[in-house]
């Protein structure tokens, strides 16, 4: 397995290949915080909280680390649903985002209008918007991540190969993260739309505060895109998703995955596949020879 280094450009590998990531003991504490996160956003009754938090602690006691976190997050969430009864314990904070964002898109526009490399700075831009993650930070700062993102170089820089994977792509599926994060996306596919058909991807259900169909048409997707979805987990876990959206995945030129959880549960499936995202995890910047706080664009081939 061939691990990337830090500001390696595009000419210095024809692409990785490796397995999928599973799960660290890095990982336990994290899920726990999320699951405390979930319950206090679900409910304010501390001795439902506290059961929240003592059924996943009973729960991760037998689950296996060959699993990818994505798939243990999934579990994790299930029970925090079962325990306080809230489907979707980011619906406020989801809406707040996706308001927030659109009313940054006039500006969003400007700056891709202004840039020398329109697809480029649209695609830091749609790395920038993946900020907005309640899994990986409940504190962050939009408007500061789009001026460092766009100032910095990438970690990992493989857009020479995008951009030629674009170019020689008929079919197209990008996988989206969060809400609020896809009005960033919908920057980035505006300026993919001489290129081939181009399939948008979503959570089928609520979790976390992952894209579902109601962010992708509220952001305005549908002009520029198929809106389908995947399955009720964080990432794309193939395993649980349906067969038409297998289908989507296996006839696709290329795969644009946003985001940590896609990373996890998608860097070791076969397609040629690019990673846009922020290393906000350590157990992830690591994976891929970053820093906490890179922006990375990065082919994977299997």
């Amino acid at each position: 397995m061939r691990r990337s280094s830090r500001e390696r450009g595009d000419d210095e590998t024809e692409g990785d290949y490796r397995d999928m990531m599973k799960t660290t003991l890095e990982c336990i504490p994290c899920l726990l915080k999320q699951a405390l996160n979930a319950a206090r956003l679900a409910t304010d009754d501390p001795a439902v909280q506290e059961q929240v938090l003592k059924s996943v602690m009973k729960e991760l006691l037998d689950v296996s680390f060959e699993h990818s976190p994505p798939f243990i997050a999934h579990i994790v969430y299930s029970v925090v649903k079962e325990v306080t009864g809230c489907e979707d314990p980011y619906e406020d904070l989801k809406i707040r985002y996706n308001h927030a964002a659109m009313e940054m898109y006039p500006r969003l526009k400007e700056i891709v209008d202004r840039s020398e490399d329109r697809l480029f700075t649209a695609a830091k831009l749609a790395i920038a918007g993946n900020i907005i993650d309640f899994g990986a930070n409940m504190q962050f700062s939009v408007k500061k991540t789009i001026k460092d993102t766009l100032a910095r170089e990438f970690a990992i820089n493989d857009y020479s190969k995008f951009l030629d994977s674009l170019e020689h792509s008929k079919n197209i599926l990008y996988l989206a993260d969060n809400a609020g994060e896809v009005v960033f996306d919908r920057i980035l596919l505006e300026e993919m739309t001489d290129y081939g058909d181009i399939v948008y991807a979503v959570k089928k259900a609520p979790i976390i505060n992952d894209a579902t169909m109601d962010d992708a048409l509220f952001c305005g997707i549908r002009p520029l895109a198929e809106i389908v979805t995947t399955s009720d987990t964080p990432g794309t876990i193939l395993d649980r998703c349906d067969q038409e959206f297998i289908e989507i995945y296996r006839s696709s030129d290329m795969i644009i995955s946003k985001g940590q959880g896609n990373y996890e549960s998608m860097s070791g499936e076969e397609g040629n596949i690019f990673f846009l995202l922020l290393a906000k995890c350590p157990v992830i910047a690591s994976d891929l020879g970053v820093e906490i706080g890179d922006a990375v664009l990065k082919q994977m081939i299997a």
